[in-house]
Formats: C-alpha cells, sequence, structure tokens
C-alpha cells in the first residue's frame, strides 16, 4: 500500500470577487480572507480580521476543461491503473458545485467532470489495444437520509438498499443497479437518464438548488490480453456532488424544502465530525452515524485516491459560509488514504489461475526428472484401475504376501494414496473380523440355549467374566460385585442346587456334538457322554494334539476349562490331585491349630502355678535362717519345673 494525502482544490464561483475580501496568492495555491470588524463590538476589539489558508491550487475564473485538467485528469489515469478514485464538491448552496460536477446547459464547453470523465475512460479504452476492459455504472442518491437507485426499474424505493463493508473493509451498497456500458454514449445516456430522477428545489440563492447528495460510479474491470481469464483488476471512481449547506434565514425556505435543508444541514455536520475525528487520529471515527460518512469511508481514509474542490462564493454577504468550507477544506486536506491494485477475488478467476500454474509446476517436475536421468514419473491423479491395484496391493502387504518395494514411492501423490489404501484395508479387515466374531459368538449363544432347551435340568456354572488380564491359557474368571448366588432358602426344593453341597457340586454342562468338527469330533467321539473311551489317554505331542483339537471349538473359555476338567482324562486327574491336595492342606492346618491350643493351655498352667508359688512364698515367717519349702510347695515347683520343660522342648 502508498500513502496519499487528499488533495484540495478551491474554486469561486464565475462572478466578480472584488470588493468580497478574498485574495488569490501569487502561487495560486493560498487564499486569503478579510473579515471586517464589528463596530458594534466597541473600541476594544480582539476580533481576527484577516484569515489564510494554503492548499493543492485556487480555480479562479477558470474554464471548464482547465477544471478537469487539473482536479480529475490524474484521478481518471489512477483508475485505468487499478487504483479507485473519489472526487467530491463541497460548499455553500448556490456556490457552483452542480456545474463543476455536471456541467451547464449552455454548451458544450460548459460540460462538467462526470461527461469529461467518461469521455477519458473511453477514450484509453481505445489507446490500450493490449487490455480487455468492461465498464459498469451506478447512480446512488442520497435524500432526507434515505437511499435510491437512480438507474433502477423502481427508482423510487430504497429497502433493498444497504451500505455494507466486503471482506477488505471497502465500503459498497447492496443492491445498488450496475448497469453495463460500452461507450462513452452508453454511459452518457445512463447519466442524463439518473439526472432525471434528482430531487431539485429553487429557493432566493439558487433557482435549482439540489436537495439530495449524489454519487455517479464508474466501476473499471481490466485483464491483460495475456491472462484474459485468469487476472483482473478492479477499480472505481465516485464523482460526488454534495447539497450545498444552508442558512434558512437567508434562503427562506418553509414546508418540505425547510424539512430537507434541515437533512442535508445535518448529514454535511456529521460529515465534518467525522473528518475531524480523522484529522485527530482518534480511535473512534463516526462514519455510521449518517448513510452519507458510511457512503464515503474509503474516499475519507480507505483504499481510494481523494480529491476534494472546496466552492466558495465571493461575495461580501457570504464571508461566513466562505470561511466554514475554506476550514472544512483545511482538515480534510491533513487526511491521508491507503492506495492499493485491487485484484479480483472471484473463485472462478482463482481457479484458472491455480490450474495453469499446476500445469506449469508439473512440466518443469517433468524436465527436472529428464534431465537428472530418472524414470518418467506421472504426476497426475491416478486412475480407477490404479487405485484398485494399489488398494489390492495393500491388501497383499498387510497379509504379508507383498513385499514394501511393491508399494509405489516415486512420488508424493503416490505416497499419500498408498497410505489412504493402507488405511481403508486396514478398516476393512478390522471390520470383517469385528462381523465373523459376532457371528461365532452368535453361534455359540445358540447353541447354548439349544442344550438347555433340551435339558432343562442342566444350568452353565459359574457367573465369571473372562479375565483382560490373562494373555494367554484358560482363565476362571472373575465374577461381578453382584453376582452372589441367592440363599438355598429362597431356591426352593424345586430349584436343582437347592441341596447341593461342597462335597455334590452343581452338574456341569455336557458339551454338544453339534459344537465340534473335523478332527475334534472324530477325536472327541458321542459328545454327550463326557466319559466317553474314544478319548484315550496320551502323553506329550500326541495329547498335545488332541487337546488342540477339542479347544479350538469356538466358545467361553471358562466352558472349555470346564470341560477339560470332567471330560478329559488328565483333566479330571489333576482335578482329583487338587482336590486331594486342598483336603491334606485342610487336615493339616487343623492339626496345627490343635497342637496351638495345647500350647496355650500349658502356658496358662504355667502361669497359674507361677502366681501359687508366689504367693506361698509371701505367706512364710521372716526372720528364718533360709527359705524352707513345705511338701505343697516343693510339689508346686516341680510340676511348674517340668511344665516349662514341656514348653520349651
Amino acid at each position: 500500500m502508498v500513502k496519499q494525502a487528499v488533495k484540495v482544490f478551491v474554486r469561486t464561483r464565475p462572478t466578480a470577487t472584488s470588493g468580497s475580501g478574498i485574495k488569490i496568492g501569487p502561487d495560486g495555491q493560498s487564499v486569503s480572507v478579510n473579515v471586517p470588524k464589528d463596530e458594534s463590538a466597541g473600541i476594544i476589539n480582539n476580533q481576527q480580521e484577516s484569515f489564510s489558508f494554503k492548499f493543492d491550487g485556487v480555480l479562479e475564473n477558470v474554464s471548464q476543461e482547465e477544471a478537469y485538467t487539473t482536479v480529475a485528469h490524474e484521478v481518471v489515469d489512477s483508475l485505468m491503473s487499478g487504483y479507485n478514485g473519489t472526487i467530491f464538491c463541497y460548499g455553500q448552496t448556490g456556490a457552483g458545485k452542480t456545474f463543476t460536477m455536471s456541467g451547464g446547459g449552455a454548451g458544450y464547453a460548459h460540460r462538467g467532470i462526470i461527461p469529461r470523465a467518461l469521455y477519458h475512460i473511453f477514450r484509453e479504452i481505445d489507446l490500450r489495444v493490449d487490455k480487455m476492459y468492461r465498464v459498469h455504472v451506478s447512480y446512488l442518491e442520497i435524500y432526507n437520509e434515505q437511499l435510491y437507485d437512480l438507474l433502477g426499474d423502481t427508482p423510487g424505493t430504497s429497502d433493498s438498499l444497504a451500505v455494507l463493508e466486503d471482506s477488505n473493509n471497502n465500503a459498497y451498497v447492496r443492491g445498488l443497479t450496475l448497469i453495463p456500458v460500452s461507450s462513452e454514449e452508453e454511459a452518457l445516456a445512463q447519466f442524463f437518464l439518473g439526472e432525471q430522477g434528482r430531487t431539485n428545489a429553487g429557493h432566493v440563492l439558487n433557482a435549482e438548488s439540489s436537495r439530495s447528495h449524489t454519487v455517479f460510479t464508474v466501476h473499471v474491470e481490466m485483464r491483460t490480453s495475456e491472462a484474459a481469464s485468469e487476472r483482473a483488476i478492479l477499480s472505481k471512481i465516485n464523482l460526488v456532488d454534495l447539497a450545498g449547506s444552508e442558512r434558512t434565514k437567508k434562503t427562506n425556505v418553509t414546508g418540505q424544502t425547510l424539512k430537507e435543508a434541515q437533512f442535508i444541514n445535518r448529514s454535511l455536520s456529521f460529515l465534518e465530525q467525522t473528518v475531524n475525528a480523522l484529522s485527530r487520529k482518534d480511535s473512534y471515527v463516526p462514519f455510521r452515524q449518517t448513510k452519507l460518512t458510511a457512503v464515503l469511508r474509503d474516499a475519507l481514509g480507505g483504499n481510494c485516491k481523494t480529491i476534494m474542490v472546496a466552492n466558495i462564493w465571493g461575495e461580501p454577504s457570504h464571508t461566513e459560509e466562505t470561511l466554514s468550507t475554506l476550514r472544512f477544506a483545511s482538515r480534510v486536506r491533513t487526511l491521508t488514504t491507503d492506495l492499493a491494485v485491487n485484484e479480483s477475488n472471484d473463485p472462478g478467476l482463482l481457479l484458472r489461475r491455480y490450474e495453469r500454474q499446476i500445469k506449469e509446476l508439473k512440466a518443469e517436475l517433468a524436465m527436472r526428472d529428464t534431465l537428472g536421468g530418472r524414470a518418467r514419473v506421472s504426476y497426475d491423479d491416478l486412475t480407477d484401475d490404479e487405485l484398485r491395484e494399489l488398494h489390492g496391493t495393500a491388501r497383499r502387504f498387510l497379509q504379508g504376501q507383498a513385499e514394501p518395494e511393491e508399494l509405489p514411492a516415486d512420488s508424493l501423490k503416490r505416497v499419500r494414496e498408498a497410505y489412504k489404501a493402507l488405511r481403508a484395508v486396514h478398516i476393512a479387515l478390522k471390520s470383517e473380523m469385528a462381523q465373523q466374531l459376532a457371528t461365532l459368538q452368535r453361534a455359540t449363544e445358540d447353541g447354548a440355549a439349544a442344550t438347555g432347551a433340551q435339558n432343562p435340568t442342566i444350568s452353565l456354572p459359574g457367573v465369571g467374566d473372562v479375565d483382560p488380564r490373562a494373555a494367554a491359557g484358560f482363565t476362571v474368571g472373575q465374577a461381578p460385585l453382584d453376582a452372589r448366588p441367592p440363599p438355598r432358602s429362597e431356591l426352593g426344593d424345586h430349584h436343582p442346587h437347592a441341596h447341593a453341597t461342597a462335597s455334590s457340586p452343581p452338574p456341569m454342562l455336557k458339551p454338544q456334538s453339534s459344537h465340534f468338527t473335523g478332527d475334534a469330533a472324530s477325536t472327541y467321539g458321542d459328545a454327550s457322554v463326557p466319559d466317553s473311551p474314544s478319548i484315550a489317554r496320551g502323553s506329550g505331542a500326541a495329547a498335545a494334539t488332541r487337546l488342540a483339537g477339542i479347544f479350538a471349538v469356538p466358545g467361553d473359555r471358562n466352558a472349555i476349562f470346564r470341560r477339560y476338567k470332567s471330560d478329559v482324562p488328565e483333566g479330571r486327574e489333576l482335578t482329583a490331585a487338587l482336590k486331594a491336595a486342598a483336603a491334606a492342606l485342610r487336615e493339616t492346618r487343623g492339626s496345627i491349630k490343635t497342637l496351638g491350643e495345647a500350647v496355650n493351655g500349658a502356658k496358662r498352667r504355667v502361669d497359674e502355678l507361677s502366681a501359687a508359688v508366689s504367693q506361698r512364698r509371701s505367706a512364710a515367717p521372716a526372720g528364718g535362717d533360709g527359705e524352707v519349702l513345705d511338701s505343697e510347695a516343693y510339689a508346686l515347683v516341680q510340676v511348674q519345673g517340668l511344665l516349662c520343660a514341656q514348653k520349651g522342648g
């Protein structure tokens, strides 16, 4: 972006300025205003008499052509290069704003900035044959703080118009009609059509006073012939004719004209407040206070090259209005804007540009591979056949039937596709395994339900879940906290487990012959008889083979373990040995308990005898030659010694 200061030019009304107190400096850029002192203030009067202002140029008694060359020519040239521009006229009513912007009807030489700008634009388009241009025009009116589309089908309505901001914080009017034009004649026709819809009224100072602010906008879209379908430069120029500020005491307006004057003065006052905030660099700028300041947001501080024309009326009776206009123009001159070329963000244009860039990059990669001596590498998207082949290779690789070298790795795109194929195959295999496990589980549950239906007296022993900590082998599982069986008193006499004891466990579920297939079924024999002699006791590899055949049957590992303990001879033998060891352990624990009770009894007897001996000794008479024990005390001491010897042994 480029910082650009707002330029301000002062144009005086074509009437003579002699005797008005306004003097133009010899440099053609300064203006001095002399205000006579008010004699009614008395002898001591500190009222300032002289005011000086400096601008970018002063246009005094100049032709319309010279005014356009000085003010607008540079802005239109920037428009054709892709920069936004705004030219607006400001001043009191009757100062010549509309004449400067639109021109007068007296002759062709009185054309204003708008007709001359249209001529300039289409002349440049004809000269720049290496570029392609498309031009649209729009005409907006702000009347009594309402927006009106002067080129719309129904210019009398304003409900659909609203001032918004785009993604780049540029202001635009939603719903405003854009008319495509291909020549100066078509553009002028639309301009004159909009002029007919403007609101005008006469008063003492101006017979054709504008009662509204108008914004005539020319939108230009430029494309170079080399990349006409990929890159577009968008720019626009706003040509603004502001309504003049009025003093109702001078204009003597009433009724609707008075109401219009109030809205005009109000909007211009807010415009001055906005300019003051921008010149002070305030953190908050009241752009949204009026429609006018919202529309002129870009012109006052956005992406725009702005020119202001301050129209003044050099009559002594309008000195106060002239000073107000010059002061406002001085503040506007302190503003700066940010200039930048506006490139189109049309998704269609961006897509075509990206397609061209991708094609060029692929060509560069192919050239690099050729110069590097590499084999031809395809950087295009994989076809459907190539994707199917890649998925097949990925499946064989996960199953251990393909080597890593078979996966493509010649380009980054193919490596990505290989990763995607591996993930897709992994998800598919995982889904297949989940379906198979669900099918086996349903088959096991159906078989268990069928067994219970054939023999209602058979029930599944155990309520435990599979222990997740067991990595391999068989586990008895872990019972949930709420799996405690009810008391036998609640079961009743009819329940098969009601009279079961520790020595008579509940009957085990006998495996069904339908659960076994292949060698396991032939080895197991009649599955309904647990003690079938067809399963011979063996050792080593033969026994392991038989067990593997039996335990290959799908189902719960707890159920398989129970069948192993009850049906397989080795399992029954190990179960019996475990029960015998448990019985021996219980007997040993009983002996230990009996011996402990005997030792504790002897200890208590020793304590009693010791207490008795101590009591008799304390009762013996004192003064003897030594301690004399009677026969009873001597017997107690002997028994105490015997018990201590037994305890120590």
